[in-house]
């Protein structure tokens, strides 16, 4: 989770940080970013295996059901997997639904904006349950060499085996651990897998890069910072008017984030709605293959996934 722009945002800093944003899967949904720009028992459930779909489907993304559906089961195979590596995982609950909106751009919901200004109280929210999390008190206890092991158990060893180019990059991943022994299970190929979701991914950051240089989106700023100004504040892009605001306290974030909402609602919310519409549409024609590859694999896991979390409740 991050606020674009807002003191005290989030930024994963130290390997057993990252070791508890690895485990964010075990979350029903992933959280989303707010105003910028991711318990349970230990007990192994029954393994059960469907073979992936041949059928290619349906061409289209999973339904927000299906999607949370797959997310659950990955949650549960990957503990089993740990459980059967001698270590204990944890299960996620969702997070509160205002955690789960995004303002990538501007923030445009005026109600939100007087209750949470730009979303400061939200990451204090997030960090809190993060000192309190399971998981983290349970890595965090272990000796460094069992904490060796349990990233290799959960992580692989070496990131060696997978490889994505997403935006001209390279990301690379173990073939082995439980991570990928899971999504094995569920989306039958694992390579496929995992180049198409990072680079599927990656298009989100993408389009927004290609939002903010759009000349139309420039042009929006302008009635929208005049606007600004009639409400006590200057500052020419959202992310500057954040910076304004810095830590001078939560009444004056408020009522910062309101402004920016109310002008917002001028038109530059609503280009801004244009504009990543336009833009995810170009990315995902430029993208088809690596889009297509990531919606077939997700329909072919889901009996998978309705086997496994149908075997919880037994």
């Amino acid at each position: 989770m991050r606020v674009r722009g807002t003191p005290g945002a989030f930024r994963p800093g130290r390997r057993a940080i990252v070791v508890i944003v690895t485990l964010a899967l075990a979350l029903p949904l992933a959280a989303s970013s707010i105003a910028g720009a991711r318990s349970g028992s230990t007990s192994a459930a029954p393994a059960l295996t469907v073979a992936p779909s041949s059928d290619p489907g349906p061409s289209g993304p999973v339904t927000a059901e299906d999607r949370r559906l797959l997310v659950r089961a990955e949650s549960l195979l990957t503990r089993d997997c740990m459980v059967r590596a001698g270590f204990q995982l944890w299960l996620g609950t969702s997070p509160p639904a205002d955690e789960l909106l995004s303002f990538p751009y501007v923030v445009d919901d005026i109600a939100w904006a007087r209750k949470h200004g730009f979303g400061s109280d939200l990451v204090k929210a997030v960090d809190a349950r993060r000192r309190t999390d399971p998981n983290q008190r349970y890595v965090s206890g272990l000796s460094p060499e069992r904490r060796e092991a349990f990233l290799a158990a959960l992580n692989g060893a070496r990131p060696e085996g997978l490889e994505a180019r997403p935006s001209g990059g390279v990301m690379r991943r173990s073939a082995e651990g439980c991570t990928s022994e899971t999504q094995r299970r569920l989306y039958g190929d694992l390579a496929e897998w995992y180049r198409s979701s990072k680079v599927v991914t990656d298009l989100t950051y993408l389009r927004q890069r290609r939002v903010l240089a759009d000349p139309a989106w420039t042009a929006a700023l302008r009635p929208w910072a005049r606007c600004l100004r009639q409400q006590g504040h200057t500052a020419d892009t959202p992310e500057r008017l954040r910076e304004s605001v810095g830590t001078r306290g939560r009444a004056d974030e408020i009522a910062a984030a309101v402004a920016e909402a109310r002008c917002a609602q001028n038109g530059l919310a609503a280009t801004t709605r244009t504009l990543d519409a336009r833009h995810g549409d170009e990315l995902t024609a430029a993208y088809h293959q690596d889009v297509a590859a990531k919606n077939r694999l997700e329909h072919g896991a889901l009996p998978t996934a309705r086997a496994v979390v149908a075997a919880e409740h037994q």
